[in-house]
């Protein structure tokens, strides 16, 4: 085998478990491993372990734990004789490039030297060398950065997000996005919001974008991304990212409905959308049109706008007139809340019982 062929070893074992049709969330289980430790593996960002190799066996017949342990071992016989691509930097330099780019919390809990972590990192961004980072990534410093968000966290969780794309979705070839089954189909995401379990809620949310062809990653902000979500594309499909900031359900759906909102009014392949946090909570206006467009497109989706105006006309914010008013909106008191709080009704000590964390 060539060098110019060796992929990572979560990459050969991902081809093996989409050949026999088998779920990342049932080879997980059956390697007596998390979900995220899994997807750590097949994103090549950890290493294979003997008990895995063992496991691994019993999963694709035929195939010997030896010849995992190998693969892997002659994979990282290559990436440790890699230099960075076109330039070598001093000691000092990678100790910066450390700090800027965050070596720490990308490749935290991997025994890699700052010369490998500075390779892994171009990779991720994409560039032959650092000195390029400024030009290629400029767009989301014109476009994104007026609320304090760092160039580098953000470009580095896109990038992060990207690799999960596969790993979190089911395969779209053969499905076509439409924007109008898109629209046709906003009565069933609400639907789904109602569901107070957060994780099972957003896991059909990503089954019912699959299927209409949009993929939907979930992956935690890099620190100072400031992050919220993202609209992007990959393999020429829309592709959703969401932080799960302050994780609580009215925030996380209020998140995924502005992007839909963006996916709907403002979707451009290949021109991502970046929404920084606070939208919920800021009570300054939002001098940016496309996001004021995307933040009023979820709060009508959740809460029609007449009806609404009547019942802050009425003053009464307890809890009975706020699950009152839920129920006639079909949707969760949480979300409700959250809007009065938003909007000064309520403030933001109080009532938080209502949303489910």
């Amino acid at each position: 085998m060539g060098n110019e062929f060796i992929v990572h070893t979560g990459s050969v074992i991902k081809e093996y478990l989409e050949e026999i049709g088998m779920s990342t969330n049932e080879c997980a289980k059956r390697l007596g491993v998390s979900e995220n430790d899994l997807s750590n593996l097949l994103s090549g960002k950890s290493r294979l372990t003997e008990e895995m190799a063992l496991n691994l066996e019993k999963i694709f017949k035929g195939i010997p734990a030896s010849y995992w342990l190998n693969y892997d071992r002659k994979y990282q016989e290559y990436q440790d004789n890699e230099v960075i691509h076109s330039k070598t930097y001093k000691t000092e330099d990678l100790n910066k490039l450390s700090k800027r780019f965050r070596f720490n919390t990308v490749f935290n809990g991997l025994d890699w030297n700052l010369t490998k972590q500075a390779s892994e990192m171009l990779k991720l961004l994409k560039i032959d060398n650092f000195e390029q980072f400024d030009t290629v990534y400029s767009k989301l410093n014109v476009d994104f950065m007026e609320d304090g968000g760092e160039t580098e966290a953000i470009a580095i969780w896109l990038n992060l997000a990207r690799e999960e794309v596969e790993i979190q979705n089911k395969d779209l070839s053969g499905k076509e996005f439409s924007k109008e089954k898109l629209i046709e189909s906003l009565g069933k995401f609400k639907s789904l919001s109602l569901n107070n379990d957060y994780e099972s809620s957003l896991k059909s949310a990503r089954k019912l974008l699959n299927r209409l062809g949009i993929y939907l990653v979930f992956l935690n902000a890099i620190e100072n991304s400031k992050v919220r979500g993202a609209l992007t594309t990959y393999k020429e499909k829309p592709a959703i990212f969401l932080s799960g900031r302050f994780k609580t359900h009215d925030h996380v759906w209020f998140a995924l409905m502005h992007e839909i909102g963006h996916l709907i009014k403002h979707y451009i392949p290949n021109e991502p959308i970046v929404t920084l946090e606070n939208e919920l909570e800021d009570l300054k206006p939002n001098t940016d049109k496309k996001e004021e467009e995307a933040n009023e497109f979820a709060r009508d989706f959740f809460i029609d706008k007449s009806e609404y105006k009547k019942f802050v006309e009425s003053r009464k914010f307890d809890e009975h007139s706020i699950y009152e008013f839920a129920n006639a909106q079909s949707v969760l008191p949480g979300i409700v809340l959250a809007r009065l709080q938003h909007d000064g009704y309520v403030s933001f000590d109080k009532l938080n019982h209502l949303k489910k964390r």
